[in-house]
């Protein structure tokens, strides 16, 4: 089933956005946004992407950004997160100012997603991430991200371990924001490496696994200690993470598609449409039908 557009590569998300940036470089991308603001797409349609976006924003003007079931009107001073899966779609009407990265994992060195999430949670697909940010974080943020358009250019002998080791600094700022804006507890952070690894998990398996007992498995450890850690550290139940990925895909795709519900039920392995209007009416308190009446944006 044909779903929401997906952008493997970096320069199709440029050919997209109507800019004539293009990058050498599969994995990673770097770029002052004034750069972009001749282009003559003021407006995207619902996308997603299998590699990350973090842009730094301060002083854009006119701003219209969904991300996922989000919507952020003028937006200003701000480090947006946007995750491999998420459904982004903007608007632009005003200038850009900042910076903007499009990176695969595999540049930073990681062995998988899993471990990168476990060091930079704010790029978990369950989350919209807009950190906000003062003026004294974007002046230490945009002297590196300086940095490494000027490594990115040059291109000569260790630009990449130049360009890696100042983005990773960049990582760790926003880190840091993103725990004081969620003032993470001791206890939180001693169960966030689970919690990372079970969020991604569900968001790669949440089709044909649908029970904790499933992820609890795959974690190796038991479905009681699953449930208290995510507890503890997103103060949802482990089934309710669960519950919402699928929730949330079918209202992408009754949203963002032409799909009936049908197929969309069959394509979230539900047995009978019948089985997913339940699920769905249980929920939301809405039928697919009237959820999709009230919110299609295509």
């Amino acid at each position: 089933m044909k779903g929401i557009p997906t952008y493997n590569d970096i320069n199709d998300l440029h050919k997209l956005t109507g800019s004539n940036l293009r990058t050498v470089n599969p994995q990673f991308h770097c770029f002052d946004m004034a750069d972009a603001n001749n282009i003559a797409v003021t407006e995207t349609k619902p996308h997603r992407t299998t590699f990350y976006t973090l842009a730094l924003n301060f002083g854009t003007k006119d701003l219209y950004y969904s991300l996922n079931n989000s919507s952020f009107e003028k937006p200003s001073n701000f480090f947006l997160c946007v995750a491999p899966g998420h459904i982004a779609k903007w608007e632009k009407k005003g200038e850009w100012f900042g910076y903007c990265t499009f990176f695969k994992s595999e540049f930073l060195q990681f062995h998988s997603s899993i471990n990168f999430l476990q060091q930079y949670p704010f790029f978990n697909i369950n989350e919209t991430n807009l950190l906000p940010l003062n003026e004294d974080s974007f002046k230490i943020a945009s002297s590196l991200f300086k940095q490494i358009i000027t490594e990115q250019q040059s291109a000569t002998s260790f630009s990449d371990e130049i360009i890696r080791s100042n983005f990773l600094s960049i990582l760790w700022q926003v880190r840091r924001l993103y725990e004081q804006h969620r003032q993470t507890s001791p206890v939180q952070k001693a169960g966030a490496s689970i919690a990372a690894q079970f969020q991604y998990l569900v968001n790669e398996h949440y089709i044909e696994k649908i029970s904790v007992d499933e992820y609890a498995k795959l974690l190796n450890i038991t479905p009681n200690h699953l449930t208290q850690t995510i507890k503890e550290v997103l103060g949802k139940t482990a089934k309710s993470i669960i519950t919402e990925r699928r929730l949330n895909e079918a209202k992408y795709l009754l949203s963002y598609t032409s799909h009936d519900v049908s197929e969309i039920a069959f394509h979230l392995n539900f047995t009978e449409p019948t089985h997913f209007t339940k699920f769905f009416k249980k929920e939301t308190e809405l039928t697919p039908v009237q959820f999709r009446n009230s919110n299609l944006k295509i």
